[in-house]
């Protein structure tokens, strides 16, 4: 072969499993018209993975999805889980996670949370956020770690000597971060409103490692950070990327911001961009789920000083 140029064997293979993906796509449909769910999803999942370039699988499995979801509400209204993955899956964007789902999905994973995360899908996320606020963070600085989790951003700041606050909604994740020893105390709760307990101009940092993703409307999260931030504070977050408009929710049943919807956010608030750089924000499917790293500090007196 020349100039990289494709074997007979290569096409002969890559045509196998075309067929054979649309077998596995065609069985999926018969069983769901059958009522057997369960199968049919292994088989649209099978066709899938076999050939990942046929996109009739991928919207059979999504419609599927969609019925199942749709189904288990009608049994169960008012499911906090069914809610939110229905409207997800329907393409109808709320403002935020019911608290409900998101106790629930978290309180579930918490054991294999951290493994799953960082160790399968390449999730360095707090050690980012880490090295954007480092450099400016002074030894017992007050610093609070919105939706802390298992404490990942809590060990990424070790170095810094700062009394660190965490946040989180799950119990059993509060649980494991508190035998990290890296923070001085954990609180339980919705985020906005426990930031609302403490003083203004009280915290030198606040971080909020993969937290957005369950929160599309953020106008009240970034109101409660800059009046908590003291002067030349920080706020230092990722989010997922939308390239336009404001926020939505995806079918992934996570939220993603524009960077226009940030900056219009941070003006509102007295918050002044100091960066916004592309990351990949875990490993997803064959690719990576896109996002921003975003840092915006608040200054005395409306003065404004231009990051990096």
């Amino acid at each position: 072969m020349r100039g990289g140029a494709r074997s007979a064997a290569d096409w002969l293979a890559e045509g196998i499993a075309h067929y054979e993906a649309q077998d596995w796509n065609q069985a999926g449909t018969a069983q769901q018209r059958l009522g057997h769910g369960e199968q049919a999803l292994a088989s649209y999942r099978k066709s899938m993975q076999t050939d990942p370039g046929l996109a009739q699988a991928c919207l059979n499995l999504g419609r599927l999805a969609a019925e199942c979801f749709l189904t288990g509400l009608a049994h169960h209204p008012g499911d906090p889980t069914f809610e939110h993955l229905c409207a997800a899956i329907t393409g109808r964007s709320t403002a935020r996670a019911p608290e409900g789902y998101v106790t629930n999905l978290f309180d579930s994973v918490a054991q294999k949370f951290e493994h799953h995360l960082v160790e399968e899908l390449e999730y360095h996320v707090p050690e980012a956020l880490a090295k954007l606020v480092l450099p400016e963070l002074k030894t017992n600085a007050c610093v609070i770690d919105l939706g802390c989790g298992t404490g990942l951003v809590g060990v990424a700041l070790a170095a810094a000597g700062a009394k660190i606050i965490g946040i989180d909604l799950s119990a059993r994740m509060l649980e494991i971060a508190s035998r990290r020893g890296a923070y001085v105390s954990l609180e339980k709760g919705e985020l906005v409103e426990i930031l609302a307990r403490h003083p203004a101009e009280s915290v030198h940092a606040v971080l909020a490692a993969d937290v957005f993703i369950y929160i599309g409307d953020l106008a009240a999260v970034f109101a409660a950070v800059a009046r908590l931030l003291a002067p030349q504070g920080l706020f230092a977050f990722s989010v997922e990327g939308l390239e336009g408009g404001s926020y939505r929710l995806q079918p992934t049943g996570r939220y993603a911001q524009s960077p226009g919807y940030l900056r219009v956010l941070a003006a509102q608030s007295g918050l002044v961009e100091r960066r916004l750089e592309r990351t990949h924000i875990r490993r997803e499917g064959h690719g990576h789920a896109g996002g921003w790293l975003a840092l915006f500090a608040r200054y005395a007196g409306g003065t404004q000083i231009k990051g990096a």
